[in-house]
């Protein structure tokens, strides 16, 4: 029985032995991942990766400037009026209809950009005085532009223009009732005719005159923003007028119930040239346009002596559109110029249009 309880002392001795032994080596031991690689800093790593997306990103939106952009846009203008027993109107129906087209092309490569614009814009207007459809708007522009934005300063550069002006369709006056017709010529020599009520009054054929004109100076665009952009440019250039034995109207006398056109003249200018414009948006409803440009001829080959400021070339335009739809706006365009060679008095359209349209590129 002795040995049977020194076995058992024994055996239980054993035990605890073993089991503070291990508790000991678990106290003193160190953990498992004391030896293990420190973990890789992850702050740093995402840091790098966005500096990288940035970059990238940077280099992939300048990619998307370079090469062609074009655009086209196609619309429509209307308005509608009806009078009856209104004192003071013509008992009738007023309709004005327009066609629009916009247009743009442009090229960047580089520090060089090649703009090219189209803008053709017609109405004709009917009214209860008479039957016939009269022109109320007709204009054609072509421009191409070619700029180089230093490296330095790249809001400004050297430039080069080319521009034409013309109109579609023929141009003509016609009036209610009957009108001496009195035509000067190129010679200052003038011929009176009589035109019946109603019928029209031959003035210029289609695309006459044509205004072209050609500059090369230098450009600057000190603040560009999506509210606010100006663009000056300064040079030097020509001015051309081309015709083909067309009139302008130059007058009406009410009294003596005359029409007073004088013949375009074929002209060419040399001279220098100022333009300024401003465009930009008030929110993502409202667009507003504003521009100026002086040409002052130093040399001309006309039969006209206009010295000075009798001479200065002067247009000024002006625009406000309000979207009303993605398809629809309400557009006020004012149009303003006065070029002596071919009309002395200053030329004026304005107007408020309702604005259909939509993108064909």
């Amino acid at each position: 029985m002795f040995s049977q309880l020194s076995s058992r002392e024994g055996t239980g001795l054993g035990r605890r032995c073993a089991l503070a032994a291990c508790a000991w080596t678990l106290l003193l031991a160190p953990p498992a991942f004391a030896n293990a690689p420190p973990p890789a800093v992850v702050s740093e790593d995402l840091e790098k990766q966005a500096a990288e997306k940035l970059k990238q990103a940077k280099a992939d939106k300048g990619k998307a400037k370079r090469g062609w952009t074009r655009k086209l846009g196609l619309g429509a203008t209307g308005s509608a009026t009806s009078s009856s027993n209104v004192v003071g109107a013509v008992d009738g129906a007023t309709v004005q209809l327009g066609l629009l087209l916009d247009g743009e092309a442009k090229l960047v490569a580089g520090a060089q950009e090649w703009h090219n614009t189209l803008k053709v814009q017609h109405a004709r207007t009917k009214t209860p005085v008479m039957d016939a459809w009269v022109k109320s708007s007709d204009n054609v522009e072509l421009q191409s532009t070619w700029i180089y934005r230093l490296s330095a300063v790249p809001w400004v550069g050297p430039f080069a223009r080319a521009r034409l002006q013309t109109q579609i369709a023929r141009g003509f006056d016609v009036r209610p009732t009957d009108v001496n017709v009195e035509r000067t010529g190129i010679d200052g020599k003038a011929v009176t005719s009589l035109a019946n009520a109603e019928s029209d009054v031959d003035l210029t054929a289609p695309f006459e005159p044509i205004l072209v004109s050609e500059t090369i100076g230098a450009f600057a665009t000190p603040l560009q923003r999506k509210k606010i952009n100006l663009d000056a440019k300064v040079g030097a250039g020509g001015q051309h007028v081309f015709a083909r034995g067309g009139y302008a109207l130059t007058g009406f006398d009410a009294p003596t119930s005359t029409l007073r056109v004088k013949e375009l003249e074929p002209t060419h200018q040399v001279g220098g040239e100022i333009e300024l414009e401003a465009k930009g948006e008030l929110n993502e409803i409202v667009k507003w346009n504003a521009r100026t440009r002086l040409f002052l001829p130093i040399m001309t080959a006309s039969e006209q002596k206009l010295t000075g400021t009798d001479a200065l070339t002067t247009e000024i335009g002006a625009g406000l559109s309000v979207k009303l739809a993605k398809w629809a706006s309400l557009d006020y365009v004012l149009n303003v110029r006065r070029i002596p060679l071919v009309i002395e008095q200053w030329q004026v359209q304005h107007g408020l249009m309702l604005t259909t349209g939509f993108s064909l590129l």
